[in-house]
């Protein structure tokens, strides 16, 4: 009996490693063959007391307003959204720029000036032009990027950074439009960001 015990709990506790392992894996995975964007950011709270200094990230991506969504009649919190990005701006220079929105991934073919960015819709409502009386949706989104732990003690730091438009993120976007950051670039330089 004692022995059934014991290699049951060797059991659940290989199974949680290989859990962990797997998500490990697929991040680094995902990073190491996603595409590379970069995209501005703005602070939004830095600290955790459970977790350590992180800075809370919001993107100009992630609040939408216009006609170049189409969004269902019923929509819900946490539906998937699929925002299309258009990198403009000179050559060499990294702008990320929201065109479009649906709630169905589009057929948008691969290429250096656009992607697909997969996030779910936080909140929406009707947002009614006031210069043409036209109604069209405004939806708040998450992409999952939206939280970068730092070493402790520069969370603070690096907000104020963020608020003088001086940190950029790194993200690595998958084929199914699934983002993760790859790193940060702070004042000009790029410091990866740790797996582990």
């Amino acid at each position: 009996m004692r022995s059934r015990v014991i290699l049951a709990a060797i059991l659940a506790a290989l199974l949680q490693t290989g859990v962990i392992a797997g998500i490990l894996v697929n991040r680094a995975l995902h990073i190491a063959h996603g595409r590379e964007i970069v995209l501005d950011v703005i602070p939004v709270d830095p600290r955790d007391l459970l977790r350590g200094d992180y800075v809370r990230l919001g993107y100009p991506i992630a609040r939408l307003a216009g006609a170049m969504m189409e969004i269902p009649e019923h929509p819900y919190k946490g539906m998937p959204i699929f925002v299309t990005l258009e990198h403009q701006g000179k050559a060499g220079e990294e702008k990320w720029v929201a065109v479009a929105a649906s709630a169905v991934r589009p057929a948008v073919p691969e290429s250096d000036s656009k992607i697909v960015l997969q996030g779910n819709l936080q909140w929406w409502y009707p947002h009614r032009d006031p210069r043409t009386n036209e109604s069209h949706p405004e939806m708040n989104l998450r992409y999952g990027i939206e939280t970068y732990f730092v070493p402790e003690s520069t969370g603070r730091d690096l907000e104020k950074l963020t608020r003088q438009a001086a940190v950029r993120t790194v993200v690595a976007v998958d084929r199914n439009g699934k983002a993760a950051i790859k790193g940060i670039i702070v004042e000009g330089v790029r410091h990866d960001e740790s797996l582990l």
